[in-house]
């Protein structure tokens, strides 16, 4: 039983250290602030952790938001690196980010529990609705 809890471990993400959801968060904020080049910063921080965290999937989308020319393309990026995100949310410790949606963009982030703050549209900044905890 042992040996079996190892395999597992080694095969999920090790994302229990939330540096990746801080990184994750300060890119957010930078867009609530309609600031990319914090935005472009704290994803370039967040590709690196996670190239080092062996997520390969979110480094590449997180070093596309850290590209983008404009806040338009890194709202788009910010789109499929959110989507990367939420599928490793449970892997996370405690307590875990939550997942909101805008149905007006059809798009979906983390961030904590609490006022929404929707990262895709400066005018739209608090539609969303939580869709888990």
């Amino acid at each position: 039983m042992k040996r079996l809890l190892v395999v597992l471990a080694l095969t999920v993400p090790v994302f229990a250290d939330t540096a990746l959801f801080s990184k994750y968060e300060a890119v957010r904020q930078g867009l609530l602030k309609n600031r990319l080049g914090d935005v472009q910063k704290n994803a370039a921080a967040l590709a690196h952790d996670a190239e080092a965290a062996k997520l390969p999937a979110i480094a590449e989308f997180a070093q596309s938001v850290s590209v983008a020319k404009n806040l338009a393309d890194a709202r788009r990026s910010f789109g499929v690196l959110s989507e990367e995100m939420i599928k490793i949310r449970d892997t996370a410790g405690t307590p875990k980010p939550a997942v909101y949606h805008c149905p007006m963009v059809k798009k979906s982030w983390l961030q904590a529990k609490g006022k929404v703050g929707n990262p895709y549209d400066a005018a739209m900044a608090t539609c969303g609705e939580l869709k888990a905890e």
